[in-house]
């Protein structure tokens, strides 16, 4: 049932739960917004929804009224690549997971370092000593997203820049495409997943302390773009519109 039709006889608003707010939850999801699809209507839910109507040109209300409903119904979930970049649909799956507050750890990033191990015990040297996800992190969440997906990292996946000579060299962009760029003081590492005139939308790890989208302007230079040796070369091309809702590009580190 569509959005629409879910708040047809009485809108939406802080303080409702159910169903119908769950389905506004997961479009604004497919939208690039980090949420929980809990049903319940918060002010988290009611930030990211002021967000999204004034990208839309809608009152900033926070209610999902008539409106409102119809853009939100034609938000879709992007294009699934799981059968042609999997390693990209395991990012999506992680998009939202951020580094713990001030000293605290997420576990979950520090077991990233040790799934990898667990798959290539050969790696051990260079990614089992991870311990802090005040590290940088790019590289260690490629690795995990490429471990658990059956495609060996490069021999130093926390080494962002080690990733310009792994797989295999890519033309053409790509959505799964694994770009590779410099900074000062090393490097950063993240998958493509489209473009506009002036943006990449690349989806990766410690991207502003998270998983995330992030629009990193074209006039960057792209030090290698790289796809999985082994894996058959995608045929589709690069993907024009942006994805979701991008934050610029921030700290990588």
């Amino acid at each position: 049932m569509s959005i629409a039709a879910l708040v047809a006889s009485v809108p939406l608003r802080v303080g409702a739960t159910g169903p119908a707010v769950t389905a506004v939850q997961l479009a604004l999801r497919n939208a690039g917004y980090d949420l929980e699809p809990d049903g319940g209507f918060g002010t988290i839910t009611q930030t990211a929804l002021k967000a999204f109507e004034a990208s839309h040109g809608l009152a900033p209300d926070g209610v999902v009224d008539k409106p409102t409903a119809a853009e939100l119904d034609k938000v879709a979930p992007p294009p699934s690549v799981l059968k042609v970049a999997p390693w990209l649909s395991t990012m999506r799956a992680l998009t939202g997971t951020k580094e713990a507050p001030s000293s605290k750890d997420n576990p979950f990033i520090i077991e990233m370092a040790h799934e990898i191990v667990r798959r290539y015990p050969d790696l051990k040297g260079n990614v089992g000593w991870y311990n802090q996800d005040s590290i940088p992190w790019c590289g260690l969440q490629m690795g995990y997203v490429m471990a658990v997906n059956g495609i060996k990292p490069c021999s130093a996946p926390l080494s962002a820049l080690a990733w310009a000579s792994w797989g295999q060299k890519l033309k053409v962009l790509t959505p799964g495409a694994v770009l590779v760029y410099s900074r000062t003081g090393g490097g950063h590492v993240t998958l493509y997943e489209s473009e506009d005139s002036n943006f990449y939308y690349c989806r990766g790890g410690n991207q502003a302390d998270s998983v995330n989208i992030t629009k990193i302007p074209k006039s960057r230079a792209i030090k290698a773009i790289r796809w999985p040796a082994g894996m058959p070369l995608p045929t589709a091309g690069r993907k024009i519109g942006a994805t979701g809702n991008a934050v610029k590009a921030g700290s990588e580190a």
